[in-house]
């Protein structure tokens, strides 16, 4: 499992609670002074991931209000970069006398090394209300990443542009998006011998978010820009698995690169484009065959889904992979509930 650390503020008593909290919080992001209406019934929960050079965090808590100070800056700056990912609730950020609100699925980008102000409400246009000791108040929640500052291979003058700005998660965004639900949400699927390649790309992608919003992807050093082409390329492959001309000339007419040059950014794996496709459908046969909600339908119907119309060559290929046939898998599988 990846190393890090998880808070569930549901095993500490109620009085501690806000302040086991703020300690925890400041220590894996900055210090920071907390406030909240349910400060006496705080129900909040976070997972830390530390990955190497960046820390992965994802947060569940009530309504709270944080705001980091210059003498705080002064007295302790760990120089951090963090980008905000909010899943639900309203939230809201101050930084470089720039106010910028954040929708839920918009990133927000901070420094901890100028003061801000920021607040999140669980429920939109609801304003907040001291809760009874005994009640649950609503939560949010939110994913970050921290990031040392000299880790981005951008001029810091250029990245301080989009501090408090909101950043939608559309390209590769939207790719950090979907790294930072999967790590965070089941860091038990990884092995800690993993951290140091997730770690490279969380960094990848977090440059190439950036730069993307700033149009700079061309001042990317070579193997950041080449680490966002795979990022983008592995996208549209789990995207269009399902497509019978999925192939490497048509993924590099898509990306505007030549057959050679995608090609070359798989060099040195134990694997090519072309297997890396055959290998993910046959993992989505394998995941719908496992379904119980689809043991009605054909296996030839499943694996036709996911791009392998074949029938025998489809069997060959499921044997080959998980040593045996499609059907004599199926039939392990659990009995659907009547």
């Amino acid at each position: 499992m990846l190393p890090g650390e998880t808070l569930d503020l549901a095993y500490v008593p109620a009085p501690d609670r806000f302040g086991v909290w703020h300690d925890i919080i400041s220590r894996g992001a900055a210090p920071a002074r907390f406030s909240s209406p349910h400060a006496d019934n705080f129900a909040g929960f976070a997972r830390m991931v530390e990955l190497g050079v960046s820390r992965l965090i994802s947060f569940r808590y009530p309504a709270i209000e944080m705001a980091r100070t210059e003498r705080m800056i002064r007295r302790d700056d760990p120089q951090m970069y963090e980008l905000a990912l909010p899943l639900n609730g309203d939230s809201a950020l101050i930084q470089e006398r720039r106010q910028c609100v954040v929708k839920p699925t918009e990133f927000t980008f901070l420094s901890t090394s100028r003061p801000y102000e920021c607040r999140h409400f669980p429920q939109s246009g609801a304003a907040p209300t001291a809760a009874s000791p005994s009640a649950q108040p609503p939560t949010s929640k939110t994913l970050a990443v921290l990031i040392p500052q000299s880790a981005i291979p951008l001029p810091q003058h250029k990245v301080k542009q989009l501090l408090a700005r909101p950043i939608p998660t559309e390209g590769m965004a939207s790719l950090l998006a979907q790294f930072l639900l999967q790590v965070t949400a089941h860091p038990e699927r990884f092995r800690a011998t993993d951290a140091g390649r997730l770690d490279g790309m969380a960094v990848d992608l977090i440059s190439a978010t950036l730069a993307q919003h700033l149009d700079l992807e061309r001042a990317l050093p070579v193997e950041v820009q080449q680490q966002a082409l795979r990022a983008r390329i592995d996208a549209f492959i789990d995207g269009h698995l399902g497509e019978l001309d999925l192939s490497a000339r048509t993924i590099a007419a898509a990306h505007h690169i030549s057959v050679r040059t995608l090609y070359r950014l798989w060099e040195g794996e134990d694997t090519t484009v072309t297997e890396l496709i055959r290998r993910r459908r046959l993992n989505r046969c394998r995941r719908d065959l496992q379904n119980p909600l689809l043991a009605s339908q054909s296996i030839y119907v499943i694996a036709a889904r996911w791009g392998l119309t074949e029938k025998s060559t489809f069997t060959r290929l499921f044997k080959a992979t998980y040593g045996m046939s499609p059907q004599s898998y199926r039939q392990q599988q659990p009995a659907p509930p009547q």
